[in-house]
């Protein structure tokens, strides 16, 4: 199977270049952090660095991200070039400045069950059509588990159930017969 942590999409119009990818050493932890905090993602709270670093890392996060032109290079000689010389300010490639603006996470054994969770676009950029591309690509990498049994995800928006159901193909487990799910939220302090 590939390795789902190394896809990327890329996608311009005159709205904008962006980015999906779920390079883990794109994503912005801050970004990340100030997202769980949004009354959108009302069942997040912030995590310490090292625990965010942790669920991090034992999931496929995928990052939504804004493509910024950067500045050439400075130049790094104290010489002028000759004439035959490329100029290091004007001849090298911009590198490219990403803004994390969104992510979706997936819980996954990398096998055979995924967990959709934390899906978030930042307010400022909603409306560009980039929550159904960002979950175009979640489809694309849930395709990509050839022995896939069953994927996830919790909403508490009719809308968002209507949406996911098209985009993912996704059904509510109350239609379906002989599946119970079960949760529990976290323990108490006293393990209670």
């Amino acid at each position: 199977m590939e390795d789902l942590n190394n896809r990327s999409w890329h996608r311009e119009d005159e709205r904008g270049a962006f980015l999906v990818s779920t390079k883990p050493n794109l994503l912005d932890h801050d970004f990340i952090n100030t997202a769980f905090e949004h009354p959108d993602m009302f069942w997040a709270a912030r995590l310490p660095p090292d625990q965010l670093a942790k669920a991090l890392s034992q999931s496929v996060t995928v990052g939504l991200y804004e493509v910024k032109p950067a500045a050439p290079p400075r130049s790094t000689t104290d010489e002028p070039s000759s004439p035959r010389e490329g100029s290091p300010t004007t001849d090298s490639p911009p590198q490219e400045a990403l803004q994390q603006i969104g992510l979706a996470r997936l819980v996954t054994d990398h096998v055979t069950f995924a967990y959709l969770s934390d899906v978030f676009v930042t307010p400022k950029k909603r409306g560009l059509g980039l929550f159904p591309w960002l979950i175009q690509c979640v489809k694309e990498l849930l395709r990509a588990h050839p022995a896939l049994r069953r994927a996830a995800l919790l909403t508490g928006s009719e809308s968002l159930s209507k949406f996911y159901a098209r985009a993912l193909g996704v059904w509510d487990m109350a239609e379906e017969p002989r599946v119970t799910i079960m949760c529990r939220k976290a323990f108490d302090a006293d393990g209670s």
